[in-house]
């Protein structure tokens, strides 16, 4: 049985080789010339010949040994364009005693004298290899300039009358904006995935079915009907939401090779490029909450959708000081309410013998907490606002100018080697005729590499031009910033978006009091330490408390005492927390315990002993400052919150402030 073998790569197509009819008409021909008919055809529609794994080219060599005597091609290159497999295909032939003819190159299988065969075959590979570079290199110049057309993702579609343009659609995006805060929200990918399934959302492969169906042309891309974590996790990774255009994101070292993913640094980027869907500050949250969740091992939030409430708000950041375990979200009805709280995971889970204490602390309790604590950070806001020097804006805009100065001269140093270079070709066309030809592909290869530079260096310059810098309004962004923490602060609650972008992590120690670490500063501009605030909420109250032993007549008190006048001044204490303050009193020799329990500490120092003891916990403080003045400047400054007034006394004896 006689057989034809006929191949057309998507390269050859687009240069106008020769076509498979032809292909066949030429082993037609020269098979009726020799007496013989191809019995049955072999062909392959749009598949590189440097590759070998070929539908068409397979099953041949799969019937070679059944029914096939005898294989026709046009020429080498159509057989393969990879020299080695090729020669290494012709021995296969000759060893498997299968005939090959190959027409133009007048070869066959049955002679193999011919010494010239590896110098075609190598010439056939060496043609791939350059026009992959020639494709590369025009590629990556377009890629450098940001002028490389590619399709756009889910959420824009181009501008039918300028391709150039990217639009958002509208509809789309809301879909998009909606992943976005379900991830903020505590959902993983696969619950996002699986709820989007869910409200019969089109996926991306979808929506670009139905926009090719309208545009009248179909592709064979495959389309996937349900949502997958990869869907969602592309969507969440794509910077291009946020309006960055970001080129040579993979590339490939040998032709038809794998791509391997290019560093970020060797990447082209292009800001503010088009219309983002998404703004800057959510998909950096987006972005830190992915590197937060892979670090501690998050699975995602178990509460409900969007418009209900998440039950554990605290649960990305929430982790035990001792074990380091997460915390979990506990809920429980009581006959009188429902009560919400937090336990250490592994405490829970295996018992005291892997972590000593439950770590509990109550929702309400911690919310409170960290309201209190954003209320002090937020003072360190005002104080960077109020500070803030303009001089080295000054310094930064003259640096900018120098840059566009210089790629400015740049730009007319290349328009005038340009100017030059066109008057040399007029030169030369007029005195050498019959080389037209030559010079003017000679000098449009100079002319172009010129341009593209030039274009290059524009580009440039106009993102150099569109460049906003932050420090000149720095100080309304700043207040605006403010803005939004007193406005949390005034709710008197946080969602899981708040929590977020505020907080880096929050330990609850054994007693159930956190330690909150927050991101500091809104804007990144804040030098401020949460310690030299606990230190002064502590040794404020240790001041209240021997203010008031100061004034006791009756040279005796009790915590009974003590806890009821505190409270009375607005720091909330009972007996059993009191005593911490009571034990740290005696450690001053402040009071002495007695016998007696009606009578059970002595005061033994004197009024102005006493006060000059508060000057170690606050400094400069008047001897005339009553316990209500101090008090009242400490709910002034602090609040009057459960965290302020704490459970417990973390005490910095040799602390002082202004």
């Amino acid at each position: 049985m006689n057989a034809g073998y006929v191949r057309l790569s998507r390269d050859d197509d687009k240069r106008n080789y020769v076509s498979i009819e032809n292909q066949k008409l030429i082993i037609n021909q020269y098979a009726a010339d020799h007496d013989t008919v191809i019995d049955r055809w072999y062909e392959d529609d749009g598949v590189s010949g440097y590759i070998f794994d070929r539908p068409g080219f397979q099953q041949m060599m799969a019937d070679l040994d059944k029914e096939i005597d005898t294989v026709y091609v046009k020429d080498f290159s159509r057989l393969g364009r990879h020299n080695a497999k090729v020669l290494l295909l012709l021995d296969e032939f000759q060893e498997r005693g299968k005939h090959l003819i190959v027409i133009d190159d007048n070869y066959d299988s049955m002679d193999s004298s011919d010494d010239t065969i590896g110098i075609k075959t190598w010439f056939n590979e060496r043609y791939v290899k350059d026009t992959s570079k020639k494709i590369k290199r025009a590629i990556g110049a377009r890629q450098k300039e940001g002028t490389l057309m590619t399709r756009p993702p889910f959420g824009y579609k181009r501008n039918p009358k300028d391709k150039t343009i990217l639009e958002i659609v509208p509809k789309e995006a809301e879909e998009i904006k909606r992943i976005y805060d379900l991830y903020i929200s505590g959902s993983g990918y696969r619950k996002i995935a699986n709820y989007l399934t869910d409200q019969g959302i089109p996926t991306p492969s979808m929506v670009q079915r139905e926009r090719e169906l309208e545009e009248g042309r179909l592709s064979k891309r495959k389309v996937v009907s349900t949502w997958t974590d990869g869907m969602v996790k592309e969507i969440l990774d794509n910077d291009f939401y946020m309006g960055t255009f970001r080129l040579r994101k993979r590339a490939r070292n040998t032709v038809h090779g794998k791509d391997k993913r290019v560093p970020k640094e060797e990447q082209y980027i292009f800001k503010n490029h088009h219309p983002a869907i998404i703004d800057r500050a959510t998909f950096s949250l987006v972005q830190e909450l992915k590197e937060k969740r892979n670090r501690t091992n998050y699975r995602g939030s178990r509460g409900e959708w969007i418009g209900s409430e998440i039950p554990n708000p605290f649960g990305s950041c929430l982790f035990c000081k001792d074990c380091g375990c997460r915390l979990t979200p506990i809920k429980r009805q009581t006959s009188a309410r429902e009560r919400k709280y937090y336990i250490c995971t592994t405490y829970n889970t295996k018992g005291i013998r892997y972590c000593s204490k439950a770590h509990l602390i109550e929702e309400a309790d911690l919310m409170e907490d960290v309201l209190a604590y954003i209320k002090l950070c937020r003072n360190a806001l005002c104080e960077v606002i109020a500070s803030y020097d303009l001089k080295d804006f000054e310094s930064e805009k003259k640096t900018i100018e120098e840059k566009k100065l210089d790629l400015q001269a740049d730009i007319n140093e290349r328009k005038n080697q340009l100017k030059v270079l066109l008057t040399q070709k007029v030169k030369d066309m007029a005195i050498s005729a019959g080389n037209e030809d030559l010079i003017k592909e000679t000098y449009d290869s100079l002319q172009n590499d010129l341009l593209s530079q030039i274009r290059g260096l524009e580009k440039k310059l106009s993102d150099l031009n569109a460049t906003v810098l932050e420090t000149p309004d720095v100080k309304d962004k700043l207040r605006n910033a403010l803005d939004v923490v007193d406005k949390i602060i005034a709710g008197g609650n946080l969602d899981r978006r708040d929590i977020e972008l505020l907080i880096e992590r929050i330990e609850v120690d054994e007693n159930g009091l956190p330690e909150i670490t927050l991101k500091y500063g809104l804007s990144n501009l804040i030098d401020y330490s949460p310690a030299i605030e606990l230190n002064r909420r502590e040794n404020t109250i240790i001041a209240v408390v021997m203010k008031l032993i100061a004034e006791e007549e009756r040279h005796f008190t009790s915590a009974k005492y003590l806890a009821e006048h505190i409270t009375a001044l607005g720091i909330k204490k009972t007996k059993k927390n009191i005593m911490p303050y009571i034990e740290l009193m005696k450690e001053q020799g402040i009071l002495e315990a007695t016998d007696n329990s009606l009578k059970p500490y002595n005061i033994v120092k004197t009024k102005e002993e006493i006060t000059a003891l508060a000057c170690n916990f606050v400094s400069d403080l008047p001897a005339e400052m009553t316990a209500k003045q101090l008090s009242d400047d400490y709910l002034h400054c602090f609040g009057g919150s459960r965290w302020h007034a704490g459970n417990g006394i973390r005490v910095y004896p040799q602390t002082k402030w202004n």
